[in-house]
């Protein structure tokens, strides 16, 4: 089990989401209770210029890993360190996220 970070978010399973991933974030239920998702892709961690404090997060882009100008491509972020529950990895550019070290919450830890 390794320590949780502050420079990224993990996925569902613990693993620790890096810069290229592509996760698959569960979206809505539908009819028939069929459940969609979408795809978005990890740009790492990055810093709001507008924020008086340098809020930073982790942010997630459509599949074009773009950023534009001061601004990311997307409105999607998370506070690093979280655990994030409704994410999964499904691909990584190095195809090793099977092999980083897990993280698991306190909570969850066996005694």
């Amino acid at each position: 089990m390794a320590e949780p970070s502050h420079t990224t978010c993990y996925d569902k399973r613990g693993i620790p989401i890096e810069r290229g991933d592509i996760v698959k974030v569960f979206h809505f239920v539908g009819a028939r209770r069929k459940r969609h998702y979408m795809y978005k892709q990890c740009l790492g961690l990055g810093r709001y210029p507008q924020s008086p404090e340098g809020w930073s997060g982790v942010f997630f882009s459509h599949l074009n890993f773009r950023e534009i100008g001061d601004r990311r491509d997307g409105p999607y972020h998370q506070a690093p360190g979280e655990a994030l529950t409704h994410y999964e990895i499904v691909q990584s550019i190095k195809g090793d996220h099977e092999d980083r070290p897990r993280f698991t919450p306190a909570s969850e830890a066996p005694q």
